[in-house]
């Protein structure tokens, strides 16, 4: 058993994910199994994974026969394994070479941390890195879409209470670039993993928070590709949630999934009255104040895409 197991589903990859295998296999650390899920691509996706699977025995391709929905892609990866420690890996994404090391170090010297994720940078569709621009306000890729600068010193994650670090995934995490950090399995065994709908990348980091710190690095291993195929750049909510689920769904429901999802989070949580009193608020804030949410559930009662 390998002591590191990575998850990399993809869809219609073909344009990147040959670097994203490519910086995975290139790593320092090697003890370690990569997963490729392909969720019945129509491009060459498929030869490009069978290939690495042919000339490295630590790559290893599955093929569903029908596209499962992005949600349901994700979490098969991690059933796959029994490592100690797992990591999602993004088709479009790129690894710098030392990223396992320092976050296997990260863990394995800090056992109450459930997961590393060493500092991030955004780069568009050739590499490059995306520049800050003071006038928009975050870093501007190729398309003229502005994204949020990183990283995002958020050190609420990293602190001891439990209430504080949901607080700060919840109303100070944008990116949610940790959702493709280093991850203990006993504690991602204990979420809900991905669910099918919108946002739920984030509340599965706001259940890793209850459970444990975050460790953040430093030093910047990570690169978060944008470019113009992304589905968050360009997509209608009607596609964004097809996307996640398989399924078409009206936005009104999936905004209530995630709402609920938020909600059993801290119902299930060991917390004092104190803390659950913490997480309601912070809820409750996210849902008034933040990503127009009161604005998308309008739309989704008037049956806006």
């Amino acid at each position: 058993m390998s002591k590191v197991s990575i998850g990399l589903p993809v869809f219609n990859g073909a344009d990147y994910v040959s670097q994203a295998i490519e910086s995975i296999v290139s790593q320092s650390f090697g003890d370690f199994d990569l997963h490729i899920s392909d969720n019945a691509s129509c491009d060459g996706t498929e030869d490009i994974c069978r290939s690495y699977a042919g000339r490295d025995r630590r790559v290893h391709y599955i093929r569903q026969a029908r596209n499962v929905g992005a949600a349901a892609n994700f979490n098969l990866l991690f059933a796959r394994g029994s490592s100690v420690y797992f990591k999602w890996a993004a088709h479009d994404d790129v690894l710098h070479p030392r990223f396992l090391e320092e976050s296997v170090a990260a863990l394995d010297n800090q056992p109450r941390c459930v997961l590393a994720s060493p500092a991030s940078q955004l780069i568009d569709e050739r590499g490059d890195v995306l520049l800050f621009s003071a006038e928009r306000g975050g870093v501007v890729d190729r398309s003229g879409v502005c994204w949020p600068s990183l990283p995002e010193e958020n050190d609420g994650l990293t602190c001891d209470d439990a209430a504080l670090r949901f607080k700060a995934v919840l109303l100070k995490m944008v990116m949610c670039v940790e959702v493709f950090g280093l991850m203990r399995r006993e504690a991602l065994v204990r979420t809900s993993l991905h669910g099918p709908f919108g946002g739920s990348d984030k509340v599965l980091l706001a259940q890793m928070a209850l459970l444990g710190p975050f460790w953040l690095g430093s030093e910047v291993l990570f690169s978060r590709r944008c470019h113009p195929k992304q589905f968050s750049a360009t997509s209608s909510g009607t596609y964004r949630t097809t996307w996640f689920s398989g399924r078409r769904e009206s936005l009104l429901k999936q905004q209530l999934k995630l709402l609920a999802a938020y909600c059993r989070t801290v119902g299930t949580g060991d917390l004092s009255t104190r803390q659950k009193a913490t997480c309601i608020v912070s809820i409750a804030r996210r849902g008034l104040f933040r990503g127009n949410h009161l604005e998308r559930l309008a739309n989704g009662l008037v049956g806006n895409p």
